[in-house]
């Protein structure tokens, strides 16, 4: 018994996949359900499994191949069994693969092909061990041209030698290969298309690798008269997935015609919604989660934004299919909440946080991140107070949330402090027109400002859910070294007052009280559970200026793994107003008016 083990197929839209390891060598032994490989796609990554037991007997792709869903990737038998004919079926499969791109034949095989080949294919391994990886048919080019794969550079897939490289080293060299821009850019910028590294399909060069080359030549370089020099600290490669992410936001990027809007809505009532339908409902609910039943009625308000835009056609949709964009280490990733216009909101909550907890672990598969018609990502955990989102392609329109932030506004003469929720809406001024645009966030803005009708029977407005007090304190200083300070639900002596806090000290702790409520929001969104959080801020010297503030966050997490809490805590610091105030480049204006 015995089987090829081929690169599995993780969803309709695969076209590639890469191995990034092997979790066993040649000859080891594995059970059924063991894991053999892992691979990553465009947009996920997952582990291949024995589906018999035996021995993994041969290879036929290195780490970083990328190839073709459907492609062998090895053989697994029984120790003693012939495998000659998996063998043979498996080499026959690497020839003849279909390209992954744009590339011929032979570069296609070439990401599908590896050193390994049967003891009856020694003659040609060894013709193109000295030159690296080439496929079956240049090996046995070089044979019949006579020519030494060692002097042959690759211009398939991962520098794989291909039929056509083979055949132009004993021919001399040929026109480079570069497409119509590239040379049109080429010509613009005077760059030699024979220098240019191309990262094309089968290495033909882009207008990027022009442009990049272009730019490169402009820089500064170290010369005997002196000058800035460059010392390389690491390369980074494209994985899969990122290389995928790249391509989708430059495709959006150059096609859609890109226009943001910007609005800034009150979040009071917004943030009493969230307060009171987590208290309300048996659910844990958040901003997020009523910021999306409010997205879903706009979407009901104008249904031209909840489409896609594919071969010159506007296609708009019934269900409110909502991607919603995590930050993973890999890049950003859209997850689906599907039809939110049909679920509850304890509904939207439960399945935002379950979607954002496996993504986050990695758990998430193709069919998570199938069917989005609209597109939410959320910089303001990271403290971005504007930004303009790129459309995710094929849909028209993504929403950009922002850092909660202080306004000053006048009211009947007398100016007051309110907090706001920036968004901004990027759209495609192909599909949709700015005016649309325009009542579309008005739309969405009045369904923040009011969003109690949207929600369940069950969450009841609050007595100051649109009537909070600023955050504005006065502090006062009568004579000597006391005084008072005074704010909102807080009236208290300060200094010299016996028992009563110094000016550091209500600073100290209000950089505690924010971190903790930080740190404890991030947590939240990405559904760790955390007990108490207490922080602690310590300023030194006891006395005179401060030189230094050491804090200490203690979190009740027994289940969290570090390298989350790590992330929790750093997140928190970020977004944490208070400690934005402890920033050199901030700026201080001080005047000064007779009372």
């Amino acid at each position: 018994m015995g089987y090829v083990v081929r690169m599995p197929k993780l969803g309709l839209e695969m076209e590639e996949g890469v191995l990034l390891d092997w979790a066993v060598e040649e000859g080891d032994s594995v059970d059924v359900d063991d894991v053999v490989a892992e691979i990553e796609s465009e947009k996920t990554s997952a582990e291949v499994e024995s589906r018999e037991g035996g021995v993994l007997r041969r290879t036929f792709l290195d780490e970083g191949d990328a190839v073709a869903p459907g492609t062998p990737m090895g053989i697994i038998a029984d120790p003693d069994a012939d495998i000659s004919d998996l063998v043979a079926e498996a080499e026959a499969d690497l020839d003849d693969a279909a390209p992954t791109s744009d590339s011929s034949e032979e570069d296609a095989a070439a990401a599908r092909s590896a050193e390994s080949s049967t003891e009856s294919d020694t003659a040609a391994a060894s013709a193109g061990s000295a030159g690296g990886k080439a496929t079956p048919r240049a090996r046995k080019r070089a044979e019949e041209l006579g020519v030494d794969l060692g002097t042959v550079e690759g211009s398939g897939p991962e520098g794989a030698i291909t039929a056509d490289d083979v055949e132009a080293a004993e021919s001399g060299p040929e026109e480079v290969k570069a497409s119509p821009r590239a040379k049109q850019r080429a010509e613009e910028f005077g760059v030699d298309l024979a220098g240019v590294s191309g990262s094309g399909p089968g290495g033909a060069v882009t207008a990027d690798d022009v442009e990049a080359a272009a730019e490169s030549a402009s820089e500064p370089t170290a010369d005997a008269g002196g000058g800035a020099t460059r010392t390389l600290a690491e390369e980074r490669a494209f994985g899969g997935m990122r290389r995928s992410i790249a391509n989708r936001l430059g495709e959006s990027y150059r096609n859609a015609v890109h226009v943001t809007e910007h609005r800034e809505p009150d979040a009071a009532a917004l943030r009493a919604a969230a307060d009171a339908a987590d208290e309300a409902l048996e659910a844990d609910v958040s901003m997020p989660d009523v910021l999306l039943v409010a997205l879903s009625a706009a979407l009901d308000d104008h249904p031209a934004f909840n489409a896609t835009f594919e071969e010159e056609t506007h296609r708009l949709y019934e269900e409110h299919n909502v991607c919603v964009a995590v930050d993973i280490d890999e890049g950003l990733v859209t997850p689906v909440v599907p039809d939110v216009g049909a679920k509850s909101l304890s509904e939207i909550a439960e399945t935002r946080r379950e979607i954002t907890r496996r993504t986050l672990d990695g758990d998430y598969t193709m069919d998570d991140l199938r069917g989005g018609t609209f597109t939410v990502t959320n910089l303001g955990v990271l403290g971005v107070e504007s930004f303009d989102p790129i459309i995710n392609p094929p849909q028209i329109a993504i929403l950009g949330v922002n850092a909660v932030s202080e306004r000053v506004t006048m009211a009947d003469g007398t100016p007051e402090s309110r907090r706001v929720l920036p968004l901004d809406l990027s759209f495609d001024h192909r599909v949709v027109d700015g005016a649309d645009a325009a009542r579309f966030l008005r739309s969405l803005v009045g369904h923040i400002e009011d969003p109690w009708p949207l929600l369940p029977e069950a969450v009841t407005p609050t007595d100051d859910a649109t009537d909070r007090p600023p955050r504005l304190a006065t502090a006062t200083t009568s004579e000597g070294m006391a005084g008072t300070v005074r704010a909102p639900d807080l009236d208290h002596g300060y200094g010299a007052n016996d028992g009563a806090p110094s000016p550091v000290d209500l600073f100290l702790s209000s950089l505690s009280a924010c971190l903790s409520l930080s740190v404890r929001y991030q947590a939240d969104i990405r559904d760790v559970d955390v007990g108490s959080i207490e922080v602690t801020a310590d300023g030194e010297p006891a006395t005179g200026s401060v030189e230094r503030i050491d804090v200490t966050v203690a979190i009740d997490a027994p289940e969290a793994a570090d390298e989350t809490l790590d992330r929790v805590v750093e997140l928190g610091e970020r977004s944490c107003h208070v400690a934005e105030l402890l920033r050199e480049d901030l700026p201080m204006e001080l005047t000064w008016e007779r009372a």
